[in-house]
C-alpha cells in the first residue's frame, strides 16, 4: 500500500511543470495560493513581483526536501510498505 505524498509535493511538483510550459506568472501564483504550504505562499509572491527564476529554485528546492533523503530512501511514501 502507498502511503500518501507528504503535504504540498504534489502541488508544487504541478506548479514547476506549469512554470516549465511557460504558463503565466499570475495563473501560476493563483494557484499556489491554494496550497498549504509555506514554500508554495513564498513562490506565488515571488512570482507576482516578477521573480520567475527565483520562484522556480524556490519551489525546486522546496521538492527535492519533500522527496526525502539522498541516501536511497527518496520517495519512501510511494514505495510499497511491504517492500
Amino acid at each position: 500500500m502507498r502511503g500518501p505524498p507528504p503535504i504540498g509535493y504534489l502541488e508544487i511538483e504541478r506548479a514547476l511543470r506549469m512554470l516549465a510550459l511557460g504558463d503565466s506568472d499570475l495563473w501560476i501564483a493563483g494557484r499556489l495560493q491554494e496550497v498549504e504550504h509555506p514554500t508554495a505562499a513564498e513562490a506565488a509572491m515571488l512570482l507576482r513581483r516578477g521573480r520567475r527564476r527565483q520562484a522556480h529554485v524556490v519551489l525546486e528546492a522546496a521538492l527535492a526536501r519533500l522527496a526525502g533523503e539522498s541516501d536511497g530512501r527518496r520517495f519512501g511514501w510511494f514505495r510499497d510498505a511491504g517492500l
